[in-house]
């Protein structure tokens, strides 16, 4: 199946490392231009150098402050030209830990960092969207928004509400033909899982790689499909959202997990 997405017009958000980069690297090989943002600029120019194609654009950009995303916004629309496809992909698990050791400033922390850029986003490039020949807002969201657990709550809320946005944004800009879904992945290896085996590492002393692997194998036994994911287990599903075979798909969130939610419906 031929995508088709040479030249579109892509932003996504936490594009230095996993999802996000994966992301970035497959938009740019199937001929779209990117622009990405993170907080670290040396991760941006190592991603830089590995993408194909040009007129990428890279950014540091701390998304928690609005002054610094408008700056985005506005250099995006000046070497782009305009937007095609928004993809809100930053998050932050943040500390892995339960509701009772959760401060006001973790949730605080996590409504700025995992929602808050997204609305902010949406806002600004909706008026850029409303000018696309195929005007797409993909927001990476999570199965704990809907399978929340004991551990990071604030988080599991955050998601939820992102997805909750996805649907009443659809149904928002469903006159002006911009197709809102979310993605939902599941377990997949990424900053937040090597931060939890870096703790572990500091309390049992094991070395790394040994920690990673059994977080990894103790994972993977969760997961019907028996595997943690890999950040490219989530490209091809964003990257046809984004492309006209997707035309009359909208206010729709999709799990790729592994097969753990296992939703008839």
């Amino acid at each position: 199946m031929d995508l088709d997405l040479k030249d579109r017009k892509v932003l996504i958000t936490g594009a230095a490392e996993g999802i996000g980069r994966a992301l970035a690297l497959a938009f740019g090989k199937a001929g779209a231009r990117v622009a990405g943002c993170a907080r670290t600029q040396p991760r941006l120019h190592a991603l830089e150098e590995e993408m194909e194609g040009e007129g990428h654009l890279f950014q540091a950009v701390d998304v928690t402050q609005s002054d610094q995303l408008q700056e985005f916004h506005d250099h995006v629309l000046e070497q782009l030209g305009g937007l095609d496809v928004l993809v809100n992909n930053v998050g932050s698990v943040g500390k892995l830990t339960n509701f009772h050791e959760l401060t006001d400033q973790d949730w605080r922390e996590s409504f700025e960092i995992n929602l808050l850029p997204a609305v902010r986003l949406c806002r600004m490039f909706i008026p850029t969207l409303k000018h696309s020949g195929a005007p797409r807002i993909i927001n990476i969201s999570s199965i704990a928004g809907s399978r929340p657990g004991d551990a990071f709550p604030h988080y599991s809320a955050m998601k939820a509400g992102l997805s909750n946005l996805t649907v009443s944004l659809a149904q928002t800009l469903a006159e002006d033909h911009i197709l809102v879904n979310s993605v939902s992945p599941g377990p997949v290896w990424s900053r937040s899982w090597k931060n939890e085996a870096q703790e572990l590492v500091k309390q049992t002393g094991k070395p790394l790689h040994e920690v990673e692997e059994n977080i990894k194998s103790e994972t993977a036994a969760t997961v019907p499909l028996k595997r943690m994911g890999m950040p490219e287990d989530v490209t091809g599903l964003v990257l046809f959202l984004a492309s006209d075979h997707a035309s009359w798909i909208t206010a729709t969130n999709f799990h790729v997990d592994g097969g753990i939610t296992q939703n008839p419906y």
